[in-house]
């Protein structure tokens, strides 16, 4: 132990853990509370990045793997990152800015891999955020349908699709993919609770009516990609919990998408012509774009232009994947890809462990929604955080139980 731990002593570094514990709740709940990014960043900063500051200077250090592939695959995303923002004149914000931006997203996962090995304290976090995420579900549709009297009924439904609760700026997430997957998120962690510990009948009564507002809520998004996302990552927890709780969610499930299919027919109909709302035209074009910018990228934060034949244009490539591609060549696109699989492999290596089964479940959340709907990763605190740095965080905190060292 070090001078400096042996000064701060147990009793403080516990302090510090309590104090992750609320920025960590902060940083997941805020988004809801604020909607001026100001403030949720100032918040974001004070509660939860200066404690976790302090946490790995004064104790915590000793708590993160270095020798697990995650890790290593991660740095060395992040130093590729930071090479071709400093280096590449495509790159749209300064090497000190992205700087900054990477330490954030680094003490995040700190923050976020202390807690998992710290007890309980993640449990309680997420439980709490969960709370607030349910709460707000209810609240939006009973306000939105409710008291403002919006149609529910298909095809109006569609042209409201949900993003606020549209009362004093609360739980306003800007734009209904965005919403989807938020919601969508807690969906799923509130899956993990119900399958993953004990219940008693009042408890998965309570469980049942906040994931009947969550389902609702995703559901009156209408993004697809949040449907295929929540649907994956529930399925892929259900397949890692194997209890009769599961397999009744897994029989259950089966009987409502029938069901749903059954008396739904028109409308999924009418969603299946949809189609891609013509990402394949921005794919192809980048495709075709591929040969400029294929081993370097065009730079860190570039915008993807593309032009319809109508004049509307976009700025990204609509999916996370060529994105990142675009931005960061080759390099960063196979690095972030072994980032993805070395997280999975380590999520069946401890699959025993409940919190395994969950970071397995949200990165599959993840990994679905990047296909076509999460534009950027490397930015400021945002409602993308939560959909992916925080999985990536609960597996790089997760170890093997003989390889366990809570120190």
């Amino acid at each position: 132990m070090s001078f400096v731990q042996e000064k701060v002593g147990p009793r403080w570094l516990s302090a510090l853990v309590a104090l992750l514990a609320v920025g960590l709740f902060v940083q997941l709940a805020g988004l809801i509370f604020n909607h001026d990014g100001s403030r949720y960043a100032t918040q974001c900063y004070l509660l939860l990045f200066v404690p976790t500051l302090l946490f790995s200077l004064v104790g915590g250090a000793r708590r993160m793997l270095w020798r697990q592939m995650p890790v290593l695959l991660l740095a060395g995303l992040l130093v590729w990152v930071l090479l071709i923002a400093g280096l590449h004149p495509g790159s749209n914000k300064t090497l000190l800015a992205w700087g900054k931006v990477l330490l954030l997203v680094s003490l995040y996962l700190f923050a976020v891999a202390s807690l998992v090995r710290s007890g309980r304290h993640l449990h309680w976090v997420l439980g709490a955020a969960l709370a607030v995420a349910v709460l707000f579900a209810w609240w939006t549709l009973v306000y939105q349908y409710g008291v403002l009297g919006n149609p529910y009924s298909y095809p109006e439904v569609r042209q409201f699709r949900l993003s606020e609760l549209g009362w004093r700026g609360l739980a306003d997430l800007d734009h209904p993919i965005v919403a989807g997957l938020y919601y969508g998120v807690f969906a799923v962690v509130l899956c993990w609770f119900f399958v993953s510990f004990p219940v008693r009948i009042w408890q998965g009564a309570l469980l049942a009516v906040g994931m009947a507002g969550l389902l609702l809520y995703v559901l009156f998004t209408f993004s697809r990609g949040a449907w295929f996302s929540l649907a994956g990552a529930t399925f892929l927890l259900l397949l890692l919990v194997p209890n009769r709780k599961s397999f009744s969610l897994l029989a259950l499930g089966t009987i409502a998408l029938a069901l749903l299919a059954l008396f739904f027919w028109p409308e999924l109909q009418a969603e299946r012509s949809v189609g891609l709302s013509h990402r394949e035209h921005i794919w192809h074009n980048w495709l075709t774009r591929l040969p400029e910018f294929w081993l370097f990228g065009s730079g860190g934060g570039a915008d993807f232009y593309f032009k319809f034949p109508n004049g509307y244009e976009v700025i990204h490539a609509h999916s996370l994947y060529l994105q990142l591609w675009y931005e960061f060549g080759i390099v960063g696109f196979l690095l972030f890809v072994g980032l993805l699989l070395s997280l999975l492999h380590k999520a069946w290596q401890c699959r025993e462990q409940p919190l395994a089964r969950l970071g397995a479940a949200l990165l599959a959340f993840a990994m679905i929604a990047m296909v076509s709907d999460i534009y950027a990763l490397f930015h400021r605190p945002s409602p993308y955080w939560v959909v992916f740095w925080l999985p990536v965080g609960i597996l790089l905190g997760v170890q093997k139980r003989r390889q366990a060292d809570f120190g």
